[in-house]
């Protein structure tokens, strides 16, 4: 860190400094930038640095930059870019009031709110249709308008796209063995020029119809905001050609970063929101190569991490496993079958099956199919009857047992069949129907993941008091059968351990829900 900038964090870490009152200033370091929250208001630095793809190493170079960061991000995120304030120094005091030497400059910005940015909504669940469908036609809106040329267009040449291909594998290299295998590096790198190839003169009708425009450049969920509108914010400014890309490759961005946290149900609606264009064999293998390309950057990206010197270890060791998920959702998008998933559900009663079921469910868009339900609906009751049956005796004997796991396999393999994902949520305590499950996906041409749902007896207990309180609970689960459950269930044997997953539901949240997901959909 140089020696100015260092003295600029502590000048400006001073509340006094700004013209606003203020009680604390709350500074964050990026790798380019050195950003001060002052109450209500946001000041962004440049670093005086040159990486190549950016040169920040002069005053004037800042400023300009500063004010292209404006101009642009103005395009769609009005009244949040305010404009660009001189830092001076007089009588060896930092100021904003344009008092004495001009030694640095800064963007001025309001300040975000946090609960508005739609990586927070997404996981805080608090995203609603109407989300997706305004963000999709904000989106819409902006690259139909987004500017065009001769210029822009020619970085949508494949001469250019195949340049970008070949530096991307080819600054990857160095991290074989810790981010990525060489056969992982080797299949995405033959599928992307394959593809390249393959449709070379659809990608020249790409630039000739006018689809290349100066766009966002970075579009991921936390650049998105949901205020009075949508707004996008802190677009690439720092170099026109990372700007300069197909409105598809702008949107791949953001569709793979949903899959990435574990949303490709959300994924898949902002897609259809947006565009019904899918259906063509080249536009929906052009979404599936730039999600490919957009997921490799960011793998590659976070790999860099791991040759500097200043970051921890810790942050080494997760920026090496974000590389490895992203390379692999990198080769996953390039392959050419991506068959349905079968997911099931399996663990005691009260371990949070259910709950883990149905947030998955509205993840990935895959339906679900409850064995509580699917039970009475088998045997004509509603669905909200409770039944103090003992174990394994009346409405849970073994042969009803038996007719609603057939039940819902025969559903399950309806809805595969028709290409779509299913979700069986039942304790499975039996290795047979186990392998029953594993069966039906073999047959459905289906993928199979098994998740294994687990928590402390103590927190069961308690789930199973509250539950019985609960009017609308299908489920008849009781702390007075659970020992007997628990006796009777078989575990796991190691020849089941290709497709499972365990998940402890008493340590959830949000962001591990997104591994799983990421972990089971995208292998």
């Amino acid at each position: 860190m140089s020696s100015q900038i260092r003295f600029l964090i502590d000048a400006l870490s001073d509340p006094s400094v700004y013209p606003q009152p203020v009680d604390k200033i709350h500074v964050i370091q990026t790798h380019i930038s050195v950003i001060f929250i002052a109450g209500d208001f946001v000041y962004k630095i440049k670093k005086p640095l040159n990486l190549g793809f950016l040169d920040y190493t002069t005053l004037e170079k800042r400023r300009f930059f500063c004010q292209q960061e404006v101009t642009l991000n103005s395009r769609f995120s009005q009244g949040i870019y305010l404009g660009v304030v001189d830092i001076c120094v007089q009588n060896s005091r930092i100021n904003l009031a344009g008092q004495g030497d001009i030694i640095e400059v800064a963007v001025l910005m309001k300040k975000i709110p946090e609960d508005r940015v739609l990586k927070t909504l997404l996981l805080r669940d608090e995203i609603e249709d109407s989300h997706i469908l305004d963000l999709a036609r904000r989106l819409e809106h902006f690259h139909s308008n987004a500017p065009q040329g001769k210029h822009i267009s020619l970085f949508g040449a494949p001469e250019v796209i195949h340049q970008n291909l070949t530096e991307n594998f080819e600054q990857v290299r160095n991290y074989v063995g810790l981010c990525i295998e060489q056969d992982v590096l080797d299949g995405i790198s033959s599928r992307s020029f394959e593809f390249l190839g393959k449709y070379l003169p659809d990608f020249r009708g790409r630039v000739e119809k006018g689809f290349i425009r100066d766009l966002h450049g970075d579009l991921h969920t936390e650049h998105i905001v949901f205020l009075e509108e949508v707004m996008l914010v802190d677009c690439i400014e720092f170099n026109d050609r990372f700007r300069y890309s197909d409105i598809v490759s702008d949107l791949a961005f953001l569709l793979m970063d949903l899959d990435y946290l574990g949303f490709p149900g959300l994924s898949d609606k902002l897609h259809l929101h947006y565009s019904r264009d899918c259906d063509q064999d080249f536009v929906a293998g052009l979404y599936g190569f730039y999600k490919s390309y957009r997921a490799f950057v960011r793998g590659k990206v976070n790999s860099f991490a791991l040759g500097e010197a200043e970051i921890p270890e810790d942050m080494k060791t997760a920026a090496m496993k974000s590389s490895r998920d992203y390379f692999k959702l990198s080769a996953w998008y390039l392959n050419i079958r991506k068959n349905p998933l079968l997911i099931v559900m399996c663990g005691l009663m009260g371990a949070g099956k259910s709950f883990i079921a149905k947030k998955l469910a509205g993840r990935t868009g895959a339906t679900l199919i409850r064995s509580d339900v699917a039970r009475k609906q088998l045997l004509g009751l509603q669905v909200s009857d409770r039944r103090q049956e003992d174990y394994d005796q009346g409405i849970y004997s073994p042969n009803v047992t038996q007719d609603t796991y057939s039940y819902m396999f025969e559903q399950a393999s309806g809805i595969l069949g028709q290409g779509a994902s299913v979700i069986i949520d039942a304790s499975f305590a039996s290795r047979d129907y186990r392998e029953m499950a594993r069966k039906t996906a073999d047959l459905n041409h289906a993928r199979f993941a098994l998740i294994y749902v687990t928590a402390p007896d103590n927190v069961i207990r308690d789930r199973l008091t509250l539950r019985e309180l609960d009017p609308n609970e299908p489920s008849d689960g009781r702390w007075e059968l659970f020992h007997e459950q628990k006796s009777h269930f078989q575990e796991i044997q190691p020849s089941e351990s290709t497709d499972l997953n365990t998940y402890e539901s008493s340590r959830h949240s949000e962001t591990e829900l997104g591994n799983l997901v990421r972990n089971i959909f995208f292998k």
